[in-house]
């Protein structure tokens, strides 16, 4: 952003307006790859979903949620693979330890992303045990940004040289 930093700004607002209006538009030469809409675990969405309002019942039809309302927008000159290991790598952190799928599934699915071939069953099964079985909100939320690459952003992590099997 010409202008990153606490904003306030109305809900229901798009992510578009809030880059014009309150942040002073993309740096010249980068494009809006994707954001994630309510801070590290509310999901991640791509540049295409830049028009939605963000707001509670919008989102949660996108697989997202507004959480903390702390936007963060990535350009078409982010490594969505680091993107995606230091999300991970802040949930590993944060982890209490109480229970053995987000202290166990935290550390696993950050060894799974850092490797250069993503094994998307085991992704997917790993996400859903932590999403089930994780006592708190933190374990349960923490797969939001990987399954969002998943999902909207197999390109790109193509083009970054990350192979997505299976």
């Amino acid at each position: 952003m010409n202008k990153p930093g606490v904003h306030l700004a109305p809900a229901g607002i798009t992510l578009n307006e809030l880059i014009d209006e309150y942040c002073g538009g993309l740096p010249e030469g980068q494009q809006l790859l994707g954001y994630l809409p309510g801070g590290a675990s509310g999901g991640i969405l791509p540049a295409s979903k830049a028009d939605i309002p963000l707001d509670f019942d919008t989102l949660q039809a996108e697989g997202c949620f507004i959480g903390s309302a702390a936007v963060m927008v990535l350009s078409d000159q982010d490594n969505l693979q680091q993107v995606a290991k230091n999300l991970m790598a802040f949930f590993r952190d944060e982890s209490c330890g109480q229970c053995t799928p987000c202290r166990v599934g935290t550390e696993k699915m950050l060894d799974l992303i850092s490797e250069p071939e993503w094994d998307l069953l085991q992704l997917q099964r790993l996400s859903q045990v932590m999403m089930d079985a994780s006592i708190c909100g933190l374990g349960q939320a923490a797969p939001n940004p990987v399954l969002g690459l998943l999902k909207d952003f197999r390109a790109e992590l193509s083009a970054a040289n990350i192979i997505v099997k299976g």
